[in-house]
């Protein structure tokens, strides 16, 4: 399996090292250099907005975590699913998600979501950790989820 990965030397550094004990080839895309290496890991030196840095269709699967007007470009790379990373601001009742959504739809590949959510505890909450959204991602690919919530996201107003 040919995975893209996009933004994975941050939080979702665990997920690349998941998917290289499963076998994949991964391909990753990010602004700072991977924190290890791998016979199979393959750091990629393009733009996340160029959208012709990469060859169309040249991985089995995605998952892209990137902020602003960028989401198009790698997705367009994959032929397989792919699961963008949302941050919690995607299911704000104040922001209809359904630019996002529309965006997705018109890309013509099989698009899923991962929304990155909170977590209440006691009097107060928090935001997850890098090894809570890696195992959430993780579970959502394992399982083919077209849209999964790790953490919460409800009451919105106990966002941290």
């Amino acid at each position: 399996m040919r995975t893209l990965v996009v933004g994975g030397t941050g939080m979702l550094a665990g997920v690349v090292r998941a998917l290289l004990d499963e076998g994949d080839e991964v391909f990753v895309l990010a602004r700072r250099p991977m924190p290890f290496q791998h016979p199979r890991l393959h750091p990629l030196g393009a733009d996340d907005t160029d959208a012709n840095a990469l060859q169309p269709g040249a991985f089995d699967r995605g998952v892209v975590w990137i902020h602003g007007t960028a989401l198009e470009a790698p997705s367009q790379q994959v032929r397989g699913p792919c699961w963008h990373v949302l941050e919690s601001a995607a299911t704000n009742p104040a922001r209809p998600g359904s630019q996002r959504r529309e965006r997705f739809a018109a890309l013509g590949n099989d698009d899923r979501e991962v929304i990155l959510g909170f977590v209440v505890e006691g009097n107060g909450s928090r935001w997850l950790t890098d090894e809570e959204i890696s195992a959430g991602v993780l579970h959502a690919l394992h399982h083919d989820l077209k849209r999964h919530v790790i953490g919460g996201v409800e009451p919105w107003s106990a966002r941290p």
